[in-house]
């Protein structure tokens, strides 16, 4: 049986891109980490890769901060990510986890800004 869509998107900063990026903590109510296991391996799949994060939790304390830790920064660094740019992930109808970087462009529609996919900047 297929697990259920979401979808998840957070502004990404200076520290997210050269450092690990902090998620929101709604993502572990659609990414369960088994009781005792503070990670696990995700793979996920952008416009023309599949690439594995680590999604680690804090083993102690009240909250649980989730950051993808392990891939991330390889990531980050080869689609030359920006402080701004959008992280979308998402569970579709087919089960499978997706992740997309936005960027604002200068385009304008409607006088609201245009995302595009970080893959369609030089």
């Amino acid at each position: 049986m297929a697990l259920p869509p979401f979808t998840v998107s957070k502004i990404l900063t200076n520290y997210d891109i050269t450092e690990r990026v902090g998620l929101p903590t709604k993502i572990l109510q659609h990414i369960p980490i088994p009781q005792g296991i503070h990670y696990v391996d995700l793979h996920v799949t952008d416009s023309s890769d599949q690439v594995t994060f680590q999604l680690y939790t804090r083993p102690r304390g009240n909250r649980a901060n989730p950051v993808f830790t392990r891939g991330w920064l390889e990531f980050a660094r080869a689609k030359r990510l920006q402080a701004g740019d959008k992280l979308i992930i998402y569970r579709g109808q087919d089960g499978e986890l997706q992740i997309q970087i936005q960027r604002t462009s200068y385009v304008t529609f409607l006088e609201r800004p245009v995302y595009l996919d970080v893959e369609n900047f030089p």
